[in-house]
């Protein structure tokens, strides 16, 4: 998931963008569960920007003059593996209540940001695997997986537009299609050695934090003046799909 950063805070700001003039709109008992997932699409986002800025800060303690990039960056990679899995089932985890609490405040949005679980090109299980350990060369090396698929704030908008037009006709069932082919490598490997892929590396994850961290920003704002403390704190029992 890690490299995948850039596209999940372009959907999460869509979101905020989209569901900000409907939330006020909701009943009072339908306020409460969608309050709650994106209350833990926060936490999902925040997760990823914390093992984000780990990454960063354990580069900055293993770089050196003598050792090199390249060294610095396998062993963030390394020692945060774990953390970067852990905030990628989040994302996974969440799917279904995201997508619960979303066609609460707004089917159409619910079925344009849905493509992240149901696409046909498996998004979120292609980044729950995105940095791999190879031990099938000579000597170990790291794998990073790019997006072969991204997205864009105009994208999501056609898509969404797309679903209202189809909802006009009575089409209750319409998955738009929210992702263009991306022009990024599909994989950068990493080597004791190769400090241009290292650097190449955190030039790409410096600027996919930007945008995500810019989202959360927005999320948490449209938490904070949408809802009161006690739908932030809802919690009635441990099965959120009821």
């Amino acid at each position: 998931m890690i490299t995948a950063e850039g596209i999940i805070g372009t959907v999460v700001g869509f979101i905020v963008k989209t569901a900000a003039t409907q939330i006020a709109k909701l009943p009072f008992d339908k306020r409460r569960k969608a309050c709650r997932s994106l209350t833990k699409l926060y936490y999902a986002v925040q997760a990823l920007d914390e093992v984000t800025e780990s990454i960063f800060t354990t580069v900055n303690e293993f770089r050196s003059t003598e050792s090199g990039e390249a060294y610095a960056v396998i062993n963030a990679l390394n020692n945060h593996m774990h953390e970067v899995a852990l905030a990628s089932n989040m994302f996974v985890d969440i799917g279904y209540e995201l997508y619960s609490g979303l066609e609460i405040i707004d089917p159409a949005l619910a079925a344009c940001c849905d493509a992240l679980y149901i696409s046909k090109f498996d998004f979120l299980s292609e980044m729950s695997h995105t940095v791999e350990l190879d031990r099938s060369a000579s000597e170990r090396r790291i794998v990073v997986k790019m997006p072969s698929r991204t997205t864009d704030a105009n994208v999501l908008e056609g898509g969404y537009m797309q679903v209202l037009d189809a909802y006009r006709r009575g089409d209750k069932h319409y998955w738009p299609d929210t992702w263009v082919q991306s022009e990024e490598p599909q994989q950068i490997v990493l080597t004791w050695e190769n400090n241009t892929a290292a650097n190449a590396f955190l030039s790409r994850l410096a600027e996919h934090r930007v945008v995500l961290v810019e989202a959360k920003s927005k999320l948490r704002d449209l938490l904070k003046s949408s809802f009161k403390i006690e739908e932030l704190l809802f919690q009635t029992d441990t099965r959120p799909y009821r």
